[in-house]
């Protein structure tokens, strides 16, 4: 059985959101060992679905946004800082999430959003702090420490060459720019989780996004086509329906 959806760009996030809280090494990190939720609208999505909290403003739970046309970064004041989660509870705004990188260990899990994905799976984030943000300070630990990188991106970010557009821009920043100026930083050896990734770790199907795009609120939306035995295709059509309807991200 085939099935056709279109996701728009927050239901996208809840369906990946859900996606990586289905991941098997997530569930064992929630279980015995600890993630770092940086910061991200898509990982808002996912706090919400590991943690049972509600976010009612998403855009707080993230430093660099892209909006009204322009790149910039949220409000100071109202910004939710990245929760430390140790064995499925989070560890409270006392836990600072980089004192917690000396700490880390295998087994662990840095959850970060990104802002360019291209068919090969490779992603990348951009930053307009002149240190790199986040990413900059959590890659190395990261890396080093073993511990697994795991990168929630929409097929809305899709981009036709990561390493190109990395390439592009490397040791020349832009002169000017409408918004703040951004670098792009690759994430490699990441576990990059879109909504195509999602749906088929939810349920045995196979999906394929066949178009993207829309108006009127449809914006970064994505048409997906769904493949594989009717009852699984049927359970997942429930969960789509289901999420339909997500508020935008405001």
């Amino acid at each position: 059985m085939r099935a056709q959806i279109t996701l728009t760009s927050s239901e996208s996030k809840r369906i990946i959101a859900k996606g990586v809280a289905a991941l098997p090494i997530m569930q064992k990190a929630l279980k015995d060992h600890t993630i770092i939720l940086a910061g991200g609208t898509t990982n808002a999505f996912l706090a919400e679905e590991i943690l049972g909290i509600k976010i009612e403003e998403k855009s707080t739970y993230t430093v660099g946004l892209i909006t009204d046309g322009k790149t910039g970064v949220s409000k100071e004041e109202t910004r939710i800082h990245p929760f430390v989660i140790a064995k499925g509870k989070n560890l409270g705004p006392d836990v600072h999430w980089k004192d917690y990188l000396s700490q880390l260990e295998p087994g662990d899990v840095f959850i970060k959003g990104g802002n360019a994905v291209d068919h090969t799976g490779l992603a990348a984030v951009a930053a307009s702090n002149l240190m790199g943000g986040t990413i900059g300070a959590a890659a190395g630990p990261v890396s080093i420490r073993g511990v697994k990188l795991i990168v929630p991106i929409g097929l809305e970010k899709l981009v036709p060459d990561v390493r190109e557009a990395v390439e592009f821009m490397a040791g020349h920043r832009a002169d000017e720019a409408i918004g703040d100026k951004i670098g792009l930083i690759p994430m490699l050896g990441a576990t990059v989780v879109t909504e195509i990734v999602a749906l088929e770790t939810l349920f045995p199907v196979q999906a394929k996004c066949i178009a993207a795009g829309g108006i009127n609120g449809s914006e970064g939306a994505v048409t997906i086509v769904i493949d594989g035995d009717e009852a699984d295709v049927d359970k997942t059509l429930k969960l789509v329906r289901s999420i339909k309807g997500e508020p935008a991200v405001k």
